[in-house]
């Protein structure tokens, strides 16, 4: 990929990431989750991408603050959504681009681990693993089937044998609706 630039979002980028999150999921409902966890200064830190290439906005990726919980010395975690490319530039990369540039930036503030519910046949290509089999649980309870969509990436290393339990978000990725297929 030539010509990228890949940058930290401000205010002004705001009316675009919510087109490509409109676009790229083909619906409001992620546009939406961006807007209540920009909003919430309880998802702090956050992490916030915006990639462009050839001059234009191509893709977005948001990792908030999350924590285990009842673990007063549990270690600090992210949770990666959204992570969005505008439909006419899928399959180049973009998304992978913008995923491990979030990741790293998660791990330069300290983040340890990184948690989502996403595609099993992607994100794996970012290191992410299945986060149940390492004894997280999710917010709300999950079918078995949609168990393989729990994920989580360690940013820093043992944090994954060190920690387990039920991860937690603010109150825009905790919503039941979220949880529920």
């Amino acid at each position: 990929m030539t010509d990228i630039l890949l940058r930290a979002a401000d205010a002004a980028d705001l009316p675009e990431i919510l087109d490509i999150n409109r676009r790229a999921f083909d619906g409001p409902a992620e546009a939406e989750l961006v807007e209540a966890l920009l909003a919430d200064d309880s998802a702090a830190p956050r992490v916030n991408l915006v990639l462009f290439q050839g001059g234009a906005m191509r893709g977005h990726v948001l990792l908030s603050r999350g924590w285990l919980d009842g673990i007063p010395d549990a270690p600090t975690l992210s949770w990666l959504a959204p992570l969005s490319v505008h439909p006419d530039w899928q399959g180049r990369g973009i998304g992978q681009v913008l995923t491990h540039a979030a990741l790293a930036r998660a791990a330069e503030i300290g983040q340890s681990l990184v948690f989502l519910m996403g595609h099993p046949g992607y994100y794996p290509k970012c290191g992410f693993v299945p986060a149940g089999a390492h004894g997280f649980e999710t917010p709300h309870p999950l079918p078995d089937d949609a168990q393989p969509a729990w994920m989580v990436r360690e940013l820093q290393k043992g944090a994954l044998d060190r920690w387990s339990g039920r991860v937690r978000a603010t109150t825009a990725l905790e919503r039941p609706e979220l949880w529920t297929p």
